[in-house]
């Protein structure tokens, strides 16, 4: 009814002025009013022709951005630009013809330019909802990622049913990995929008992300009752049914989407992915071989990947080499075809050729470490978590025991031990979980005050609702599981942190030989997980020491209960040191953590190969590969923090110098 009347308001309004425009046909005021109902009902030639004709008999501020705004309906932005530009030099407070004008800009792909003119737009019109959504945009194309969520925050703050600017906000807090807050913006346009497909899919996006399979699932599901022929959702469904470990159900999903969509490249090498994990290579192959001519950088990678399972890396080499032969790459493909150029040659044991693929690669990351903000991080954090001032710092003591953090250097494995213990009955492996930094980040930030220094002026309730915050999602990983696991390697930055909001939480330390680890570190590409260091060697070895200094600190100074775990012994005697681990969280023995390679389990990070596979021997010692490469980690590391560590003796690995590495026992 409401529809019926709005039209027919619209249509009596029309009449009024076609009336008022034959008695004054040259009144410039009416063409302009005329012009905008016209538009408003999606008469875009009509109004187009009605700004002219105003424009042509009087050049004003309003006409002119008439026009303009018509043109970028269309899509006419270098047409539109005059029009706008003209507009805002009569009247330079015209708010709108300011965001008309920055919209021309971005979309001509001159964001810098937009920028500013919205920036004048909100000048004019600080309560202009629009401009300061548009200013989001702007920002975000920039990769202003920050302050693009803050102008977008005023967006929704100042309109607050503004459902593009809330999933433009939710897209960039999912793309920061802060998932609670994404959600909260998904369902705010759910709300105003509840027939949205895209609006149920990226809020199922958002609870896969956040770990809760389940409404991801129902999500992706109403999107797919929505919209039955969207294929991204039928997509995603199974990359939940995937997740949630029902492989059949995640296979159909991927097949329905490429029936809708045949082309559907995601889908196809979802599909593919999910056939290789279940060991059925030959299927896998045949269903992308015949795309590969396609030049679809995804698809060629899970092909290479398929491939070396099928032991035939040489003609995973081939397919890569070809790929990268081409010239119309993006910097980002080429960067990514790299990293598998590296794997297959190593496979190949084309050790020197394999390096300089890896260099390569980590060249071409877009990425910056930055070696003394890190360090004045570091220093900063053990000066707070001090033995004179940690007693005085603020803590929650929350009682519970359900927290475990499985903690070190990233591919040190962490990744095995949170897959061994997840076997437990009575243990659930949350994968790596952004709640502790993200409360980290957050404890200050309405002091503008960074972690550690926010500590000090924390409040007992903060802390309480962190605590509180972080035991809930635990709850979504697991409702009943007494151990929840929380691998997240960078944790070992908040032992301390960890310690004042759980003190009967357990943290377990995983370690491995330097030189294994740096290496490993950067053979991988660690593609959106935000690990800076990683593409440089000197870097490396710089994080690496400052890794052992932080360990060191909380083994001195902490009180929290901590098992450290050294992968070489995992290695060479895996049910004792199981048993050890197991006994650690207060558990008894269950022999289904031997067989943790039989594991259903979904592992999400990089070493989610490696734990599909028993023990094996294959990565001790692997450095040896590249022993002439390693100059910038043996001179870099502090060899002598390792052995001061006690670890040396227990990795069985001698401590190598410039002119002679040891790969092991034996060696």
């Amino acid at each position: 009814m409401r529809i019926m009347t709005v039209s027919h308001r619209l249509s009596e309004e029309r009449e009024k002025l076609l009336r008022a425009l034959e008695e004054s046909p040259g009144d410039a005021e009416l063409m302009i009013r005329m012009g905008r109902l016209e538009f408003s009902t999606g008469r875009l030639d009509e109004a187009e022709r009605l700004f002219r004709d105003a424009v042509r008999i009087a050049e004003t501020a309003e006409g002119l951005e008439g026009i303009g705004t018509v043109l970028n309906r269309q899509g006419r932005y270098g047409e539109a630009l005059p029009f706008l530009k003209k507009a805002v030099e009569l009247d330079p407070t015209r708010a709108s013809a300011w965001n008309s004008s920055g919209e021309a800009l971005g979309n001509l792909g001159r964001p810098g330019d937009a920028l500013r003119a919205f920036g004048r737009a909100v000048q004019a019109r600080p309560e202009f909802a629009v401009a300061h959504y548009n200013t989001g945009l702007a920002l975000r194309a920039m990769g202003r990622k920050e302050e693009a969520t803050d102008s977008l925050r005023r967006a929704v703050r100042l309109r607050p049913d503004f459902p593009e600017a809330l999933h433009a906000l939710g897209g960039l807090l999912h793309a920061a990995g802060r998932y609670a807050g994404a959600m909260e913006c998904f369902r705010a346009v759910i709300r105003l929008r509840p027939d949205d497909p895209g609006a149920h899919t990226s809020l199922g996006a958002a609870c896969q992300m956040f770990g809760d399979l389940k409404s991801a699932r129902d999500c992706y599901q109403k999107a797919v009752e929505l919209a039955p022929r969207y294929p991204d959702a039928h997509s995603n469904l199974g990359t939940v049914y995937q997740g949630l470990r029902d492989m059949d159900a995640a296979e159909a999903c991927f097949r329905r989407a490429l029936e809708i969509a045949p082309g559907h490249k995601d889908a196809l090498a979802a599909l593919a992915a999910n056939m290789d994990r279940r060991g059925r290579y030959q299927e896998a192959l045949s269903l992308v071989e015949n795309h590969l001519d396609d030049g679809n950088v995804e698809l060629v990678i899970t092909a290479a990947q398929i491939l070396r399972h099928l032991d035939r890396s040489e003609d995973a080499e081939a397919l890569v080499e070809k790929l990268l032969s081409r010239n119309d790459l993006t910097a980002s493909e080429r960067q990514r075809l790299q990293f598998v150029r590296g794997d297959v040659l190593d496979q190949l044991g084309r050790y020197d050729e394999a390096f300089e693929a890896y260099e390569a690669g980590n060249r071409a990351k877009p990425v910056r470490f930055d070696r003394e903000e890190h360090r004045a991080d570091v220093d900063r954090l053990l000066e707070v978590f001090s033995e004179l001032d940690w007693p005085d710092l603020p803590r929650c003591e929350d009682p519970s025991e359900r927290p475990v953090f499985v903690v070190g250097m990233p591919r040190s494995g962490t990744s095995l031990v949170e897959q061994i213990l997840a076997c437990h009955s009575m243990v659930a492996g949350a994968g790596e979980l952004t709640e502790l930094g993200q409360a980290a980040i957050e404890l200050g930030r309405d002091q503008g005050l960074r972690f550690p220094d926010s500590m000090r002026s924390a409040s007992e309730s903060r802390l309480r609702q962190a605590a509180k915050h972080y035991l809930e999602r635990l709850r979504v990983v697991s409702a009943d599981a007494r151990r929840v696991i929380d691998k997240t390697p960078a944790n070992h930055l908040f032992v301390g942190f960890i310690q004042n909001l759980f003190p009967r939480a357990r943290v377990i330390h995983c370690v491995r030989h330097p030189l294994d680890t740096c290496l490993s570190n950067y053979f991988q590409n660690f593609a959106g997980q935000g690990i800076p260091f990683s593409y440089d060697l000197a870097d490396i070895a710089l994080y690496y020491n400052d890794y052992l200094k932080v360990m060191e600190h909380w083994r001195r100074h902490a009180s929290v209960d901590l098992l450290e775990v050294v992968y070489e012994e995992l290695v060479d005697d895996q049910e004792r040191v199981s048993r050890e681990m197991v006994d650690f969280l207060g558990l008894a023995w269950e022999p289904a953590c031997l067989s943790f390679h039989r594991s259903d389990r979904v592992v999400a990070t990089a070493s989610h190969a490696q734990v599909r596979q028993p023990l094996y021997r294959s990565s001790v010692g692997r450095f040896a590969n590249y022993r002439e490469k390693l100059g910038p980690l043996v001179d870099g590391i502090d060899w002598k923090a390792w052995e001061r560590s006690g670890f040396a003796a227990r990795a069985r690995l001698r401590r190598p110098t410039a002119a002679v590495i040891w790969p092991g026992p034996g060696g």
